[in-house]
């Protein structure tokens, strides 16, 4: 349950001040078609303090063109009444190894951890880096592990001048052995939105403030992030991030030079937000990126053959979606699972995966979605098209389990392995009747491009429940997992609550490989050490 409005706080105040003071802001927030889970006085909060919001909730877009973020602001403001970031918590170095197909990365965390990414180091697989939201400083919360993710230290980004709290974590590695780490820069008083890069030269122990990608725009929200690994690429060690700021998707890249400006991908076919983008790399440096439209359902893609300076025009559809921007599941009806992209790469190969409704007649749209209602018909399921041609054309899409029972699935994530082209892709999946709130972690992999997939393999050792009394209820699971491959070992990681505790972050060891006969096998390995 989330924690009341004490008065006499700086909270109390802002919510009287914006309610008595904005009445004009607080009816313009007032709109019942808006999805996010924020209160009133937060809309107008920042509906003050962005003047270029149109006055009345845009009817074709479930966002009203508010950023998803303020979700996480809206639960780092009730625990931080003051409205003032928290000192940074104590570093910790990496524990002993831990014996087991699950690792808890987080450590000893007595606040919520969710939303996180992880990236194994392609130069030394030993290095693993990993990053979540943590509301409880609301300085990002970072892991690091020297022994192929057996055992992990944990620390935090420190928090810039004006800067209240930290959301949305990516992470990554050059080869020069620099770790690389994004976020959002949120302030509280004025509610504006900032990406930040941060580098480390430690493998993950310290971090340093890089620089500020998205220039002067101060509504930028849900980044991703990709390194230009390949040996044979023009533009190796690029770093390549995608977001959107307001409605529109914006990309930019840094290289030797620093951070170029941002550049706006999405135009007018984009009609809504796009909101859940990601953004890939193949071995001859060709950037590929997607993201899915709030308003026409659609799902769009642009390449870049020069570095990102430039993209492909106009954004070529690639899939319609059923639903539109989130979707409620008994296991997360609160904040609800996100549509989301996620794109991979091999070759003139390009892949890309989605959560979406399962498509048959009374499950076709947003409307239908299942709720909390643990006996319905209608379910969500991972999809998945892919080109053959570096983007020019698309296959249809097609469920990668379409498995007849009424479960779930949701928060996909893609990965390739850049030498032997195996997919993997993690999705929490749900059981059925009562235990329809009950995730796990799950795993399936492709040798063939996608054509034909693996039977899915259960990650977490035990079940996630995210509707209980305790549970962190107005943020849940967040709104993606993270996905690294290297050299046929993939490593996952998720947020996990098991046992009815905070919820941590999870990783594991999973390999999947051609065997001598050529199938593809796929496996957990005990103790998730390389």
């Amino acid at each position: 349950m989330a924690p009341a409005i004490r008065e006499d706080t700086a909270l109390a105040k802002l919510v009287a001040e914006t309610t008595t003071h904005g009445p004009e802001m607080m009816l313009a927030a007032k709109a019942p078609s808006i999805k996010l889970d924020i209160p009133q006085w937060l809309a107008a909060h920042y509906r003050r303090n962005h003047s270029e919001l149109p006055k009345a909730a845009m009817q074709l877009d479930p966002t009203g063109g508010y950023p998803l973020v303020l979700e996480n602001l809206h639960a780092w403001m009730l625990l931080h009444q003051n409205l003032r970031p928290s000192e940074a918590p104590e570093f910790k170095a990496a524990a002993a190894p831990v014996v087991g197909e699950n690792v808890k990365i987080s450590g000893d965390n007595d606040s919520p951890r969710s939303e996180s990414d992880i990236a194994i180091n392609p130069g030394n697989p030993k290095q693993i880096i990993g990053a979540s939201n943590n509301l409880g400083s609301g300085h990002q919360a970072q892991f690091f592990s020297s022994d192929g993710g057996a055992s992990w230290g944990q620390t935090t980004l420190p928090l810039l001048s004006g800067d209240s709290m930290h959301s949305d974590p990516t992470v990554g590695w050059t080869s020069d052995g620099t770790a690389w780490a994004t976020t959002i820069g949120i302030n509280a008083d004025s509610t504006s939105l900032q990406m930040r890069a941060y580098k480390s030269s430690d493998a993950g122990k310290t971090w340093v403030f890089d620089g500020t990608f998205s220039g002067s725009q101060t509504a930028a929200d849900k980044q991703s992030m990709v390194v230009d690994h390949s040996p044979t690429s023009p533009f190796r060690d690029r770093i390549y991030v995608i977001w959107h700021n307001n409605r529109p998707a914006f990309t930019t890249f840094r290289n030797a030079a620093g951070w170029h400006a941002p550049l706006q991908v999405s135009h007018t076919e984009t009609i809504g937000t796009a909101i859940g983008s990601d953004i890939t790399t193949n071995a001859e440096g060709t950037v590929f990126a997607v993201w899915p439209d709030t308003g026409s359902r659609g799902l769009f893609f642009v390449k870049s053959t020069d570095g990102g300076e430039t993209y492909t025009s106009p954004p070529l559809l690639i899939a319609k979606t059923f639903a539109s921007f989130q979707i409620n599941l008994p296991a997360f009806n609160q904040r609800a699972a996100l549509v989301g992209a996620s794109v991979g790469a091999f070759g003139k190969q390009v892949y890309v995966t989605w959560t979406d409704l399962s498509g048959e007649d009374g499950c076709k749209t947003t409307n239908n979605a299942p709720n909390d209602d643990v006996n319905s018909a209608c379910k969500s399921r991972i999809w998945f098209a892919r080109s053959l041609d570096s983007g020019q054309n698309w296959s249809q899409p097609a469920m990668i389990n379409p498995a007849a029972d009424l479960s779930d699935q949701f928060s996909q994530k893609l990965a390739v392995d850049p030498e032997s082209g195996v997919i993997g892709v993690t999705y929490y999946g749900t059981g059925t009747g009562a235990a329809r709130t009950l995730t796990n972690l799950m795993f399936q992999a492709s040798h063939d491009g996608g054509q034909t997939w693996s039977k899915a393999l259960k990650v977490a050792s035990q079940t996630t429940d995210e509707t209980g009394q305790d549970a962190d209820t107005g943020n849940q699971y967040g709104d993606y997992n993270g996905l690294s491959v290297v050299k046929d070992v993939f490593a996952p990681c998720w947020t996990d609550r098991r046992g009815g505790g905070a919820e941590a972050v999870f990783t594991a060891r999973i390999t999947a490989k051609q065997n001598a006969q050529g199938a593809l096998e796929v496996a957990m390995t005990n103790g998730a050490s390389a």
